[in-house]
């Protein structure tokens, strides 16, 4: 008996990378609905860890952050705005929807001390380390 791979049409392929990179860019979650990822850039300073999420058209009471076993979790529930029946698309390129996204904290952090500021449409935490995580410096004699 001899086994023959059978390839997918390379169209199928072509589509599926598609669809997945325009996933991924518009940082859609499909595992729910309606729920978008919102873009994050994440620092790491001598004393802190500094995380910044790009949150465009929400106001500060429309975010939470929450922190559970070290995992870090930050919602951005918008209130669903109603739209002119009469209004025809002709283009619509702008995320609606409720944005959340969860983060894994390493050990080193101090997670009752985090501050936020949310200025521009840009949400920026700042994650303190743990003493034990600080740098230190030894004094070091030379003979």
């Amino acid at each position: 008996m001899t086994l023959v791979k059978v390839a997918r049409p390379r169209i199928n392929r072509s589509i599926d990378n598609m669809l997945n990179s325009f996933f991924e860019e518009m940082n859609f979650d499909s595992r729910t609905s309606n729920v978008w990822r919102p873009a994050m850039d994440a620092q790491e300073f001598d004393k802190n860890f500094e995380l910044s999420f790009s949150l465009p058209g929400f106001e500060k009471d429309d975010i939470t952050v929450s922190v559970k076993n070290n995992n870090l979790t930050l919602k951005a529930i918008k209130a669903e705005v109603k739209e002119d029946e009469d209004a025809k698309y002709l283009t619509r390129e702008i995320a609606r929807g409720n944005y959340e996204r969860n983060i894994e904290l390493p050990e080193n952090v101090n997670t009752d001390k985090i501050s936020a500021e949310y200025k521009s449409g840009i949400l920026t935490l700042s994650i303190p380390k743990t003493k034990e995580a600080l740098p230190k410096e030894i004094a070091v004699t030379v003979k």
